[in-house]
Order: structure tokens, then C-alpha cells, then sequence
């Protein structure tokens, strides 16, 4: 009988224990999901930034003085393919421009809801928010990560898309303003 009273008061603790700590699991499971999705679309922000930014603003400079060149060549007035051509590359260098222009707001905001998001999973994980506090913090991280992710995605998802057209007209103007720098030596930037 002495050995089940100790049985019983020896794992007792240890049982309450046990449900004490699943239990808190559980009882956060469905905001905790809530926040991992969160960081998941945070993450997704973060990788339509993954473009060398370097090669971007090597690209934008060779653009800007390839640009300058060719503004100042007279193609034929039948050339329409040339002029069709300019125009599109000149669409291109604007949004290299406007990429390197806020690759670093982006960046710095989904940086930042990474650290808000950490900081409101540890909160509710320590117990440091009420229910009502995290619905709202909730809200406002959710608003945050949409429009950071519109954001990232409205900037770096269009240097992928220009990417075959970079190439093409890259291939198609190198030849043409190393022609007219040649024949024309004061059109050299």
C-alpha cells in the first residue's frame, strides 16, 4: 500500500506536468499556425528580392550609356524594328532603375516583420499577450506581409520576366553602339 501511495505521489507531478505542457502546445496550435503562414508569405517576399543586385545596377549603368548612344543614332526611317526595340530596352533600364530605387525599403520592411513576427510567436508562446492584443497584432503583421509581399513581388518578380528580353536586346544593341562608337568616336560616353 506504501509503495502505491508513492507511486501515486511520484507520478502524479510528473503526469500534470506532461499535460501542462502539451496542453499550452495545443492550446496556441491554431495561432501559432496563424504566424507560421505569416512567415511563410514573409519568406516568399524575400525570395522574389533573391536577384543579384550588383549585376542589376551593372546592367542599369551599361543600359544608361548604351541608351545614350543610341538616342543620338539616325537608323533608317524603315527601321521600325530598331525603334520598337529602343523603346522596349528603355522600358527595361526604368525598371532596373526602379528596382535598385527600392530594393532597400523592401528589404528593410520584410526584415522588419520577420523581427515582429518572431517577437508576437515568442509573446504568445510565454504568455506575454492576451487573446485580444494578439487578434490585433495579428491583424496588423497580416496587413504588413501582404503589402510587403505585394511590393517585393510587383518589384522583383518583373526583373525575371524582363530577363529573355534583356538578353535579346542586349545581343541585339552591343553590336550597333560599338559600330556607331567606331565610326563616331564623340558619341562615346
Amino acid at each position: 500500500m506504501r509503495i502505491v501511495k508513492i507511486l501515486i505521489l511520484g507520478l502524479t507531478p510528473l503526469i500534470l506536468l506532461t499535460c501542462l505542457v502539451t496542453g499550452c502546445k495545443k492550446k496556441y496550435a491554431v495561432e501559432s499556425a496563424a504566424i507560421d503562414s505569416l512567415i511563410s508569405k514573409n519568406q516568399k517576399a524575400m525570395d522574389y528580392l533573391k536577384i543579384d543586385l550588383i549585376t542589376i545596377n551593372q546592367r542599369k549603368m551599361e543600359m544608361d550609356s548604351q541608351i545614350a548612344v543610341l538616342v543620338q543614332l539616325k537608323p533608317d526611317s524603315s527601321s521600325i524594328e530598331f525603334a520598337m526595340n529602343l523603346e522596349r530596352y528603355k522600358g527595361i533600364f526604368k525598371i532596373y532603375t526602379r528596382f535598385i530605387a527600392n530594393y532597400d525599403v523592401v528589404f528593410n520592411k520584410i526584415r522588419f516583420n520577420e523581427r515582429q513576427l518572431s517577437g508576437l510567436k515568442n509573446s504568445l508562446m510565454d504568455n506575454k499577450i492576451s487573446g485580444y492584443d494578439f487578434k490585433l497584432a495579428l491583424a496588423k503583421e497580416t496587413e504588413k506581409v501582404n503589402i510587403s509581399l505585394a511590393d517585393a513581388e510587383a518589384v522583383g518578380h518583373k526583373i525575371y520576366q524582363l530577363e529573355p528580353d534583356y538578353q535579346r536586346l542586349s545581343a541585339y544593341f552591343d553590336p550597333l553602339v560599338l559600330e556607331a562608337i567606331k565610326k563616331y568616336p564623340e558619341l562615346k560616353p
